[in-house]
Parts: C-alpha cells; sequence; structure tokens
C-alpha cells in the first residue's frame, strides 16, 4: 500500500498552569492539549494528540480535525514569546522514538516568560 503524504501546518501556545505545577501545550487549530513537567514534554503530549486525531479522522470521516481553540488561548498566543526551534525539534523526535530518553534538553525557567508560542509545519507519512 502508498504512503499518503500529509502536512501538518499549526500553531501551538505553550503556558505554565500554577494550579497543576506543568506545563500545558494547546492548539491553535486543532484544540488540542497536551500536558508535561517539562515544555518539551508537553509538546511531544500534543504533538502525539494531534496525530492521534487525525489518523482517527482518516479512518472515520464524521471526525472534525480543525477546531480552533477558545478565545483565551487565542489572546495568551498574540503574546506568547516564540518557542526556540531546537526545543520542537526535540519534542518532534520524541514522538517519532529518535530522542535518547536519558538525556534532557535545556528548560526555560517558568518565571522568565509567560507563555511561548511554535508555529511548526510537518510533513508526515500515513
Amino acid at each position: 500500500m502508498a504512503q499518503r503524504k500529509t502536512n501538518l501546518a499549526e500553531s501551538i501556545v505553550i503556558y505554565s498552569s500554577k494550579e497543576d505545577a506543568c506545563w500545558i501545550a494547546h492548539s491553535l487549530k486543532t484544540d488540542q492539549i497536551g500536558t508535561g513537567d517539562r515544555i518539551v514534554d508537553a509538546l511531544a503530549d500534543v504533538l502525539k494528540a494531534i496525530h492521534l486525531i487525525q489518523d482517527e479522522a482518516r479512518k472515520d470521516s464524521s471526525l472534525a480535525v480543525y477546531r480552533r481553540a477558545p478565545k483565551d488561548i487565542l489572546a495568551k498566543a498574540k503574546k506568547a514569546k516564540r518557542l526556540p526551534n531546537d526545543i520542537f525539534e526535540v519534542a518532534h523526535k520524541m514522538v517519532h522514538g529518535d530522542w535518547p530518553a536519558d538525556w534532557n534538553p535545556p528548560e526555560p525557567k517558568r518565571e522568565n516568560v509567560a507563555a511561548f508560542k511554535a508555529d511548526i509545519q510537518e510533513v508526515t507519512f500515513a
């Protein structure tokens, strides 16, 4: 069976949750959420969620892949600082099993910035 190429263009805002003491990554076009103790873990978690909804939508056409995030999340994204590309690259490799589990990338301190934003363009094969 031939593989089908899928393009994903998405923006993700990553912010700290004081209530849960974790990072939350929220996709703006697909309204998926990922969490983690580190930014890279939250980002990897939301990338997995986005891939999962895409995979499920291929099987069930009644599922909507694209759904805008709530207004408060969109507003948070407008004020967010750009996430360094290296952190996205690590998260991407974690999702696809190409990153050693015992090596931790540098992590920005929570108090240094209110939120980060990552604009991603990814090509996957299904």
